[in-house]
Protein backbone atom coordinates (compact mmCIF):
# COMPACT_ATOMS: atom_id res chain seq x y z
CA UNK A 1 0.00 0.00 0.00
CA UNK A 2 2.83 2.38 0.92
CA UNK A 3 4.64 1.52 -2.31
CA UNK A 4 1.56 2.35 -4.35
CA UNK A 5 1.08 5.65 -2.50
CA UNK A 6 4.73 6.56 -3.07
CA UNK A 7 4.38 5.79 -6.77
CA UNK A 8 1.29 8.00 -7.04
CA UNK A 9 3.08 10.90 -5.36
CA UNK A 10 6.00 10.59 -7.79
CA UNK A 11 3.60 10.66 -10.75
CA UNK A 12 1.89 13.79 -9.37
CA UNK A 13 5.24 15.55 -8.87
CA UNK A 14 6.27 14.74 -12.46
CA UNK A 15 2.92 16.01 -13.80
CA UNK A 16 3.18 19.27 -11.83
CA UNK A 17 6.74 19.79 -13.04
CA UNK A 18 5.70 19.27 -16.67
CA UNK A 19 2.71 21.62 -16.28
CA UNK A 20 4.89 24.40 -14.87
CA UNK A 21 7.37 24.05 -17.71
CA UNK A 22 4.55 24.13 -20.26
CA UNK A 23 3.05 27.27 -18.68
CA UNK A 24 6.42 29.03 -18.75
CA UNK A 25 6.93 28.11 -22.39
CA UNK A 26 3.46 29.39 -23.35
CA UNK A 27 4.02 32.61 -21.42
CA UNK A 28 7.27 33.36 -23.15
CA UNK A 29 5.82 32.46 -26.53
CA UNK A 30 2.85 34.81 -26.07
CA UNK A 31 5.03 37.78 -25.19
CA UNK A 32 7.61 37.10 -27.89
CA UNK A 33 10.52 36.59 -25.49
CA UNK A 34 11.69 33.29 -26.97
CA UNK A 35 11.33 31.80 -30.43
CA UNK A 36 9.13 28.76 -31.17
CA UNK A 37 12.27 26.76 -31.97
CA UNK A 38 13.68 27.40 -28.47
CA UNK A 39 10.34 26.41 -26.94
CA UNK A 40 10.28 23.11 -28.80
CA UNK A 41 13.74 22.32 -27.51
CA UNK A 42 12.55 23.14 -23.98
CA UNK A 43 15.61 25.19 -23.14
CA UNK A 44 16.48 28.84 -22.59
CA UNK A 45 19.65 30.64 -23.44
CA UNK A 46 21.68 31.74 -20.45
CA UNK A 47 23.35 34.43 -22.52
CA UNK A 48 22.02 37.78 -21.28
CA UNK A 49 23.10 39.53 -24.50
CA UNK A 50 20.93 37.20 -26.57
CA UNK A 51 17.96 37.89 -24.28
CA UNK A 52 18.35 41.67 -24.63
CA UNK A 53 18.70 41.35 -28.41
CA UNK A 54 15.52 39.27 -28.65
CA UNK A 55 13.59 41.71 -26.46
CA UNK A 56 14.73 44.68 -28.54
CA UNK A 57 13.77 43.08 -31.86
CA UNK A 58 10.30 41.88 -30.83
CA UNK A 59 9.13 44.46 -28.33
CA UNK A 60 5.98 46.09 -29.76
CA UNK A 61 6.50 49.62 -28.32
CA UNK A 62 9.80 49.95 -30.20
CA UNK A 63 8.01 49.21 -33.46
CA UNK A 64 4.82 51.29 -33.15
CA UNK A 65 4.62 54.86 -31.85
CA UNK A 66 1.30 55.84 -30.31
CA UNK A 67 0.19 59.45 -29.79
CA UNK A 68 -2.64 61.91 -29.85
CA UNK A 69 -3.72 65.54 -29.99
CA UNK A 70 -6.49 67.60 -28.36
CA UNK A 71 -7.31 71.12 -29.57
CA UNK A 72 -9.95 73.11 -27.66
CA UNK A 73 -11.19 76.65 -28.30
CA UNK A 74 -13.68 79.37 -27.44
CA UNK A 75 -14.55 81.97 -30.09
CA UNK A 76 -16.38 85.24 -29.48
CA UNK A 77 -17.69 86.76 -32.72
CA UNK A 78 -18.16 90.52 -32.42
CA UNK A 79 -20.69 90.45 -35.27
CA UNK A 80 -23.05 88.67 -32.84
CA UNK A 81 -24.57 86.64 -35.69
CA UNK A 82 -27.80 84.75 -35.29
CA UNK A 83 -26.10 81.77 -36.94
CA UNK A 84 -24.10 79.53 -34.63
CA UNK A 85 -21.51 78.71 -37.29
CA UNK A 86 -19.09 80.85 -39.26
CA UNK A 87 -19.00 80.77 -43.06
CA UNK A 88 -15.94 80.67 -45.34
CA UNK A 89 -13.87 78.75 -42.75
CA UNK A 90 -13.12 75.24 -41.51
CA UNK A 91 -11.27 76.01 -38.26
CA UNK A 92 -12.90 77.30 -35.07
CA UNK A 93 -16.23 77.49 -36.86
CA UNK A 94 -18.60 77.64 -33.87
CA UNK A 95 -19.61 81.08 -32.57
CA UNK A 96 -19.63 81.94 -28.87
CA UNK A 97 -19.21 78.44 -27.45
CA UNK A 98 -16.57 76.07 -26.10
CA UNK A 99 -15.78 73.22 -28.45
CA UNK A 100 -13.18 70.78 -29.81
CA UNK A 101 -11.60 71.91 -33.04
CA UNK A 102 -9.63 68.69 -33.54
CA UNK A 103 -8.82 65.60 -31.50
CA UNK A 104 -7.09 62.53 -32.86
CA UNK A 105 -5.42 59.29 -31.84
CA UNK A 106 -2.60 57.91 -33.95
CA UNK A 107 -0.31 54.92 -34.38
CA UNK A 108 2.63 55.08 -36.75
CA UNK A 109 5.54 52.94 -37.91
CA UNK A 110 8.83 54.26 -39.32
CA UNK A 111 11.32 51.57 -40.33
CA UNK A 112 14.11 51.41 -42.88
CA UNK A 113 12.07 49.75 -45.62
CA UNK A 114 8.46 50.48 -44.70
CA UNK A 115 6.34 53.04 -42.89
CA UNK A 116 2.73 53.88 -42.18
CA UNK A 117 0.34 55.91 -40.09
CA UNK A 118 -3.27 55.53 -39.05
CA UNK A 119 -5.10 58.30 -37.18
CA UNK A 120 -8.76 58.67 -36.22
CA UNK A 121 -10.19 62.13 -35.60
CA UNK A 122 -13.13 64.12 -34.24
CA UNK A 123 -14.05 67.80 -33.91
CA UNK A 124 -15.75 70.74 -35.60
CA UNK A 125 -12.95 71.13 -38.18
CA UNK A 126 -13.48 67.49 -39.18
CA UNK A 127 -17.18 68.08 -39.86
CA UNK A 128 -16.36 71.22 -41.85
CA UNK A 129 -13.58 69.66 -43.95
CA UNK A 130 -15.49 66.52 -44.87
CA UNK A 131 -18.77 68.25 -45.72
CA UNK A 132 -17.91 67.96 -49.42
CA UNK A 133 -17.64 64.18 -49.33
CA UNK A 134 -20.34 62.21 -51.15
CA UNK A 135 -23.17 61.07 -48.86
CA UNK A 136 -25.22 58.89 -51.22
CA UNK A 137 -22.79 56.05 -51.96
CA UNK A 138 -23.53 52.78 -50.22
CA UNK A 139 -20.06 51.55 -49.28
CA UNK A 140 -17.99 54.75 -49.19
CA UNK A 141 -19.60 57.96 -48.00
CA UNK A 142 -19.10 60.88 -45.65
CA UNK A 143 -20.08 58.93 -42.54
CA UNK A 144 -17.67 56.10 -43.29
CA UNK A 145 -14.58 58.22 -44.08
CA UNK A 146 -14.75 61.51 -42.16
CA UNK A 147 -13.14 60.14 -38.99
CA UNK A 148 -10.07 58.95 -40.92
CA UNK A 149 -7.37 61.61 -40.73
CA UNK A 150 -4.62 59.53 -42.30
CA UNK A 151 -4.38 55.85 -43.18
CA UNK A 152 -1.49 55.04 -45.47
CA UNK A 153 1.33 52.55 -45.90
CA UNK A 154 4.63 53.16 -47.64
CA UNK A 155 7.53 51.12 -48.94
CA UNK A 156 11.05 52.21 -49.78
CA UNK A 157 11.69 51.39 -53.43
CA UNK A 158 15.07 53.09 -53.69
CA UNK A 159 17.83 54.52 -51.58
CA UNK A 160 16.00 57.86 -51.29
CA UNK A 161 12.60 57.02 -52.81
CA UNK A 162 9.32 56.22 -51.05
CA UNK A 163 5.98 55.06 -52.44
CA UNK A 164 2.94 55.72 -50.20
CA UNK A 165 -0.67 54.67 -50.77
CA UNK A 166 -3.86 55.52 -48.89
CA UNK A 167 -5.21 58.69 -47.28
CA UNK A 168 -2.64 61.33 -46.35
CA UNK A 169 -2.37 65.05 -45.57
CA UNK A 170 -2.53 67.45 -48.50
CA UNK A 171 0.72 69.13 -49.51
CA UNK A 172 -0.61 72.47 -50.78
CA UNK A 173 -0.15 75.49 -48.54
CA UNK A 174 2.10 76.63 -45.72
CA UNK A 175 -0.28 76.03 -42.81
CA UNK A 176 -1.06 72.58 -41.43
CA UNK A 177 -4.33 71.09 -40.20
CA UNK A 178 -2.59 70.61 -36.83
CA UNK A 179 -2.84 74.03 -35.16
CA UNK A 180 0.32 73.61 -33.07
CA UNK A 181 2.36 73.46 -36.30
CA UNK A 182 1.25 76.98 -37.29
CA UNK A 183 2.17 80.43 -35.95
CA UNK A 184 -1.53 81.43 -36.11
CA UNK A 185 -4.43 79.41 -34.72
CA UNK A 186 -7.02 79.95 -37.45
CA UNK A 187 -6.14 79.30 -41.09
CA UNK A 188 -5.81 81.72 -43.94
CA UNK A 189 -8.41 81.70 -46.72
CA UNK A 190 -5.68 80.21 -48.91
CA UNK A 191 -5.55 77.13 -46.69
CA UNK A 192 -9.29 76.69 -46.15
CA UNK A 193 -9.79 76.44 -49.92
CA UNK A 194 -7.10 73.87 -50.75
CA UNK A 195 -7.06 70.15 -49.81
CA UNK A 196 -6.35 69.36 -46.16
CA UNK A 197 -6.24 65.68 -47.14
CA UNK A 198 -5.87 63.57 -50.28
CA UNK A 199 -6.52 59.98 -51.28
CA UNK A 200 -4.33 58.08 -53.74
CA UNK A 201 -0.66 57.23 -54.21
CA UNK A 202 2.44 59.42 -54.03
CA UNK A 203 6.04 58.93 -55.07
CA UNK A 204 8.60 60.94 -53.07
CA UNK A 205 12.22 61.24 -54.18
CA UNK A 206 15.24 63.20 -52.88
CA UNK A 207 17.39 64.19 -55.83
CA UNK A 208 20.04 65.88 -53.69
CA UNK A 209 20.37 67.15 -50.13
CA UNK A 210 18.78 70.39 -51.32
CA UNK A 211 16.25 69.25 -53.94
CA UNK A 212 13.30 66.90 -53.41
CA UNK A 213 10.04 66.24 -55.24
CA UNK A 214 6.92 64.15 -55.34
CA UNK A 215 4.29 63.05 -57.84
CA UNK A 216 0.73 62.06 -56.87
CA UNK A 217 -2.17 60.25 -58.51
CA UNK A 218 -5.33 61.23 -56.60
CA UNK A 219 -9.06 60.63 -56.54
CA UNK A 220 -9.57 64.39 -56.73
CA UNK A 221 -9.45 67.72 -54.93
CA UNK A 222 -9.91 66.80 -51.25
CA UNK A 223 -12.13 63.79 -51.63
CA UNK A 224 -11.81 60.14 -50.70
CA UNK A 225 -14.93 58.98 -52.53
CA UNK A 226 -14.45 60.05 -56.15
CA UNK A 227 -17.19 62.14 -57.79
CA UNK A 228 -16.19 61.18 -61.37
CA UNK A 229 -14.28 58.56 -63.34
CA UNK A 230 -11.18 60.71 -63.88
CA UNK A 231 -8.08 60.76 -61.71
CA UNK A 232 -6.24 63.93 -60.70
CA UNK A 233 -2.52 64.63 -60.48
CA UNK A 234 -0.46 66.54 -57.95
CA UNK A 235 3.21 67.34 -57.63
CA UNK A 236 5.69 69.15 -55.44
CA UNK A 237 9.18 70.57 -55.86
CA UNK A 238 11.10 71.71 -52.77
CA UNK A 239 14.48 73.42 -52.90
CA UNK A 240 16.66 74.55 -50.01
CA UNK A 241 18.80 77.49 -51.05
CA UNK A 242 20.24 77.15 -47.55
CA UNK A 243 18.85 75.66 -44.31
CA UNK A 244 17.09 78.96 -43.56
CA UNK A 245 15.66 79.73 -47.02
CA UNK A 246 13.22 77.22 -48.56
CA UNK A 247 11.20 77.41 -51.79
CA UNK A 248 8.23 75.05 -52.26
CA UNK A 249 6.16 74.70 -55.44
CA UNK A 250 2.93 72.65 -55.37
CA UNK A 251 0.75 71.86 -58.39
CA UNK A 252 -2.63 70.22 -59.05
CA UNK A 253 -4.41 69.19 -62.27
CA UNK A 254 -7.74 67.41 -62.45
CA UNK A 255 -11.37 67.34 -63.57
CA UNK A 256 -13.64 68.56 -60.78
CA UNK A 257 -17.01 68.04 -62.44
CA UNK A 258 -19.36 65.17 -61.55
CA UNK A 259 -20.09 62.56 -64.21
CA UNK A 260 -23.38 64.20 -65.24
CA UNK A 261 -21.64 67.46 -66.24
CA UNK A 262 -19.10 68.47 -68.84
CA UNK A 263 -15.45 68.24 -67.80
CA UNK A 264 -14.24 71.21 -65.78
CA UNK A 265 -10.46 70.94 -65.63
CA UNK A 266 -8.84 72.66 -62.65
CA UNK A 267 -5.23 73.88 -62.66
CA UNK A 268 -3.60 75.14 -59.51
CA UNK A 269 -0.18 76.53 -58.61
CA UNK A 270 0.97 77.18 -55.02
CA UNK A 271 4.27 78.95 -54.31
CA UNK A 272 5.76 79.24 -50.81
CA UNK A 273 8.97 81.01 -49.79
CA UNK A 274 10.05 80.54 -46.18
CA UNK A 275 12.87 82.56 -44.63
CA UNK A 276 14.01 81.77 -41.09
CA UNK A 277 16.12 84.75 -40.05
CA UNK A 278 16.99 83.30 -36.63
CA UNK A 279 15.62 81.03 -33.93
CA UNK A 280 13.27 83.87 -32.98
CA UNK A 281 12.15 85.41 -36.29
CA UNK A 282 10.60 83.83 -39.38
CA UNK A 283 8.96 85.29 -42.49
CA UNK A 284 6.83 83.36 -44.98
CA UNK A 285 5.17 84.46 -48.21
CA UNK A 286 2.67 82.45 -50.26
CA UNK A 287 1.01 83.19 -53.61
CA UNK A 288 -1.59 80.95 -55.28
CA UNK A 289 -3.31 81.05 -58.64
CA UNK A 290 -6.05 78.73 -59.86
CA UNK A 291 -7.99 78.36 -63.09
CA UNK A 292 -11.00 76.17 -63.89
CA UNK A 293 -12.87 75.65 -67.11
CA UNK A 294 -16.36 77.12 -67.11
CA UNK A 295 -19.21 74.64 -66.91
CA UNK A 296 -21.04 75.85 -70.03
CA UNK A 297 -21.77 78.80 -72.26
CA UNK A 298 -24.89 80.01 -74.07
CA UNK A 299 -24.87 81.13 -77.72
CA UNK A 300 -27.54 83.60 -78.84
CA UNK A 301 -29.31 82.02 -81.80
CA UNK A 302 -32.90 83.37 -82.07
CA UNK A 303 -33.57 81.44 -85.30
CA UNK A 304 -33.77 78.20 -83.25
CA UNK A 305 -37.27 79.11 -82.09
CA UNK A 306 -38.42 79.05 -85.70
CA UNK A 307 -37.88 75.32 -85.89
CA UNK A 308 -38.59 74.42 -82.27
CA UNK A 309 -40.19 77.02 -79.94
CA UNK A 310 -39.20 74.99 -76.90
CA UNK A 311 -35.51 75.65 -77.59
CA UNK A 312 -35.69 79.37 -76.90
CA UNK A 313 -33.18 81.91 -78.19
CA UNK A 314 -30.02 80.49 -76.56
CA UNK A 315 -28.20 77.26 -77.28
CA UNK A 316 -26.11 75.65 -74.55
CA UNK A 317 -22.65 74.47 -75.60
CA UNK A 318 -19.28 73.66 -74.09
CA UNK A 319 -17.13 76.55 -72.93
CA UNK A 320 -13.50 77.31 -73.63
CA UNK A 321 -13.34 80.01 -70.97
CA UNK A 322 -11.28 79.52 -67.81
CA UNK A 323 -12.27 81.35 -64.65
CA UNK A 324 -9.39 82.33 -62.38
CA UNK A 325 -8.89 83.11 -58.71
CA UNK A 326 -5.90 84.29 -56.68
CA UNK A 327 -4.80 84.64 -53.12
CA UNK A 328 -1.67 85.81 -51.34
CA UNK A 329 -0.66 85.47 -47.69
CA UNK A 330 2.20 86.86 -45.63
CA UNK A 331 3.27 85.63 -42.16
CA UNK A 332 5.69 87.16 -39.64
CA UNK A 333 6.49 85.47 -36.33
CA UNK A 334 8.69 86.80 -33.53
CA UNK A 335 9.57 85.01 -30.31
CA UNK A 336 9.68 87.73 -27.65
CA UNK A 337 11.19 85.41 -25.04
CA UNK A 338 11.57 81.62 -24.83
CA UNK A 339 8.04 81.53 -23.36
CA UNK A 340 6.16 84.10 -25.49
CA UNK A 341 5.61 84.46 -29.24
CA UNK A 342 3.81 87.11 -31.30
CA UNK A 343 2.69 86.39 -34.87
CA UNK A 344 0.95 88.34 -37.62
CA UNK A 345 -0.77 87.32 -40.85
CA UNK A 346 -1.98 89.46 -43.76
CA UNK A 347 -4.01 87.90 -46.58
CA UNK A 348 -5.96 88.67 -49.73
CA UNK A 349 -8.45 86.31 -51.41
CA UNK A 350 -9.68 87.28 -54.90
CA UNK A 351 -12.43 85.12 -56.43
CA UNK A 352 -14.79 87.44 -58.37
CA UNK A 353 -16.02 84.61 -60.63
CA UNK A 354 -17.02 82.56 -57.55
CA UNK A 355 -15.16 79.40 -58.55
CA UNK A 356 -14.26 78.36 -55.02
CA UNK A 357 -16.62 80.55 -52.98
CA UNK A 358 -20.19 81.05 -54.14
CA UNK A 359 -21.55 84.20 -52.50
CA UNK A 360 -24.26 85.14 -55.03
CA UNK A 361 -23.11 88.76 -54.84
CA UNK A 362 -21.94 91.20 -57.50
CA UNK A 363 -18.22 91.08 -56.76
CA UNK A 364 -18.01 87.51 -55.56
CA UNK A 365 -15.59 86.77 -52.74
CA UNK A 366 -12.97 89.51 -52.62
CA UNK A 367 -11.73 89.72 -49.03
CA UNK A 368 -8.79 90.89 -46.95
CA UNK A 369 -7.78 89.41 -43.60
CA UNK A 370 -5.59 90.52 -40.69
CA UNK A 371 -4.63 88.23 -37.81
CA UNK A 372 -2.63 88.68 -34.61
CA UNK A 373 -1.75 85.74 -32.35
CA UNK A 374 -0.09 85.71 -28.93
CA UNK A 375 1.25 82.34 -27.78
CA UNK A 376 2.36 81.17 -24.33
CA UNK A 377 4.90 78.40 -24.94
CA UNK A 378 5.76 77.45 -21.36
CA UNK A 379 3.12 74.69 -21.20
CA UNK A 380 4.98 72.46 -23.66
CA UNK A 381 3.77 69.98 -24.95
CA UNK A 382 0.69 72.15 -24.47
CA UNK A 383 0.14 75.54 -26.11
CA UNK A 384 -2.06 78.41 -24.88
CA UNK A 385 -3.09 80.90 -27.58
CA UNK A 386 -4.95 84.21 -27.83
CA UNK A 387 -5.96 85.50 -31.26
CA UNK A 388 -7.79 88.39 -32.91
CA UNK A 389 -8.95 88.20 -36.55
CA UNK A 390 -10.41 90.98 -38.69
CA UNK A 391 -11.74 90.32 -42.20
CA UNK A 392 -13.36 92.66 -44.71
CA UNK A 393 -15.00 91.88 -48.05
CA UNK A 394 -16.02 93.95 -51.05
CA UNK A 395 -19.61 92.74 -50.67
CA UNK A 396 -21.74 92.16 -47.61
CA UNK A 397 -21.18 88.41 -47.10
CA UNK A 398 -20.47 87.89 -43.39
CA UNK A 399 -23.29 87.01 -41.01
CA UNK A 400 -24.38 89.85 -38.74
CA UNK A 401 -26.88 90.15 -35.89
CA UNK A 402 -30.60 90.43 -36.62
CA UNK A 403 -30.19 88.02 -39.58
CA UNK A 404 -28.48 90.65 -41.72
CA UNK A 405 -25.04 90.60 -43.31
CA UNK A 406 -21.96 92.80 -43.08
CA UNK A 407 -18.83 93.54 -45.10
CA UNK A 408 -16.68 92.88 -42.04
CA UNK A 409 -16.15 90.06 -39.57
CA UNK A 410 -13.96 90.19 -36.49
CA UNK A 411 -13.61 87.87 -33.52
CA UNK A 412 -11.46 86.94 -30.54
CA UNK A 413 -10.60 83.41 -29.54
CA UNK A 414 -8.67 81.58 -26.89
CA UNK A 415 -7.39 78.06 -27.51
CA UNK A 416 -5.44 75.43 -25.64
CA UNK A 417 -4.03 72.31 -27.23
CA UNK A 418 -1.80 69.46 -26.14
CA UNK A 419 0.08 66.93 -28.22
CA UNK A 420 1.44 63.70 -26.79
CA UNK A 421 3.44 60.90 -28.38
Amino acid sequence: MLDQLSLCLKIIRIFVSISKTTCYVLFFLCFGIISPQEADEGKFSNNSDNKESSLKQKSLPNLIQVGGFIDTYYLYNRNLPKDTERSFATQAVRNNEFNINLAYLEAKVEEKKYRGRVAFQWGTSVNANYSGEITTEKYSNQNSVKNIQEAYVGIKIGKVTWLDAGIFFGNIGHESWISQNNVNYTRAFALDYVPYYSSGVRLIHHFTDKLSGQVQVLNGWQNITDNNKDKSFGSQIKYLFCPNLILTLNQFVGNEAPNNERKQMRYYQNTILEWVLSDDISIVGQFDIGAQKAKERFVYEPWLATYDPSLGEYRETSSNVYRQWYHGTFWVSYKLTPDYRLSFRIERFYDPKQVMVNTGTRNGFMSNGYTMTFDILSYDPGLLRFEYVYRRSADSVFAYHNSSTSKKEDFFLVAFSIKFE
